[in-house]
C-alpha cells in the first residue's frame, strides 16, 4: 500500500486482523530548495499560493503537485528543489527569474503534452497568455529512495509503441501510457510512481509476473491521480475509450542492494 491519507470500512462479514510493517519517516524529511537570498528562496509553493497549487498525489519519494494559474493572474514568489513538469493545458507565461537563473525574467511558451526538468531555485510566475494554465509537477523528497524490485522489466522495453518516455534525469523519468481500448500490456515492472489520468474510463490490473486469475478492477477519470507502489504487473484497458496516463517514476538507483551484517565470519 503507497504513502497516503485514507479511512478504512469494514464492509465484509466477520471482524478483520490484519498485520502491516511500515517505514517510519525520516526526520527532518523534506525537498532540497534552490535557496539563495532572492525573493521567495526556501518558501514552499503550496504554503505560499495555497489557491495555485495543490498536492494531489504523494508516495516515499516525492509529492505530485498541481498547478493552476488564470490568464493574467500571478503568484507569489516561491522555491522549488530540482522538479519534474508535465503541462496539461498550456500557455504563455512569465518566469522571474527565469529556471537556471538569479535575477531577470523571461517570457516563455508552455505547449500542452510539453514534458521537461526544471532546475531548483526560486521563482515567480504569471499568466501572461490567453488561456488558463494546468501544469503538473514531481518534488523529490530528500531520503525518499525507491524500494529494489527484482528481475525488472521496463514497460519501455516490452511495449514500445504504448510507453514512451517524455523526460528524464539520473533520479526520475516522465512517462506516458496510451493503451487502446480491450488492449493488453505484457508483464511488466515499475517503481514507485505517481500517476495522472487524462483519458480513459476503466482499468484492470493483474498483479504479478504472469496474467492470472488475481485482478483488480480500476474505475478512471480525467484528472483522477493516483500512487503506485513498487511492483510487477500487467494492465488491460477494459474501458469505454482509449486511455491516456503519464506517470512519474523513481529510477532504480545503482547497486541497490540489502545491508548485510557483514564481517570476516562464516
Amino acid at each position: 500500500v503507497p504513502a497516503g491519507h485514507h479511512s478504512v470500512k469494514n464492509t465484509g462479514t466477520k471482524d478483520c486482523d490484519l498485520i502491516f510493517f511500515e517505514q517510519k519517516p525520516k526526520p527532518g524529511a523534506m525537498m532540497k530548495f534552490g535557496g539563495g537570498t532572492g525573493p521567495g528562496a526556501n518558501l514552499d509553493c503550496c504554503a505560499t499560493n495555497p489557491d495555485n497549487y495543490k498536492v494531489i498525489a504523494e508516495c516515499a519519494g516525492g509529492r505530485l503537485v498541481e498547478m493552476t494559474l488564470p490568464a493574467g493572474k500571478g503568484d507569489l514568489p516561491h522555491d522549488h528543489p530540482v522538479h519534474y513538469l508535465y503541462v496539461v493545458t498550456g500557455g504563455k507565461l512569465k518566469l522571474s527569474p527565469p529556471p537556471g537563473h538569479t535575477e531577470g525574467s523571461a517570457e516563455v511558451e508552455m505547449p500542452s503534452g510539453a514534458a521537461m526538468v526544471i532546475p531548483p531555485g526560486p521563482h515567480q510566475v504569471t499568466n501572461v497568455g490567453t488561456t488558463d494554465v494546468k501544469i503538473l509537477f514531481v518534488e523529490p523528497i530528500i531520503g525518499g529512495e525507491p524500494a529494489s524490485l527484482s528481475d525488472f522489466v521496463s514497460p519501455f522495453t516490452v511495449m514500445p509503441e504504448c510507453y514512451k518516455i517524455l523526460a528524464e534525469d539520473d533520479d526520475w523519468l516522465i512517462g506516458k501510457m496510451t493503451l487502446p481500448m480491450g488492449a493488453t500490456d505484457p508483464p511488466h515492472s515499475h517503481l514507485d510512481h505517481l500517476v495522472y489520468v487524462c483519458e480513459g474510463d476503466g482499468l484492470t490490473i493483474y498483479p504479478g509476473k504472469q496474467i492470472g486469475d488475481e485482478k483488480m478492477e480500476v474505475p478512471i477519470q480525467p484528472g483522477m491521480s493516483l500512487p503506485v507502489p513498487a511492483g510487477h504487473h500487467s494492465v488491460k484497458n477494459t474501458g469505454t475509450k482509449d486511455c491516456d496516463l503519464i506517470f512519474f517514476e523513481q529510477k532504480p538507483k545503482p547497486g541497490a542492494m540489502m545491508k548485510f551484517g557483514g564481517g570476516t565470519g562464516p
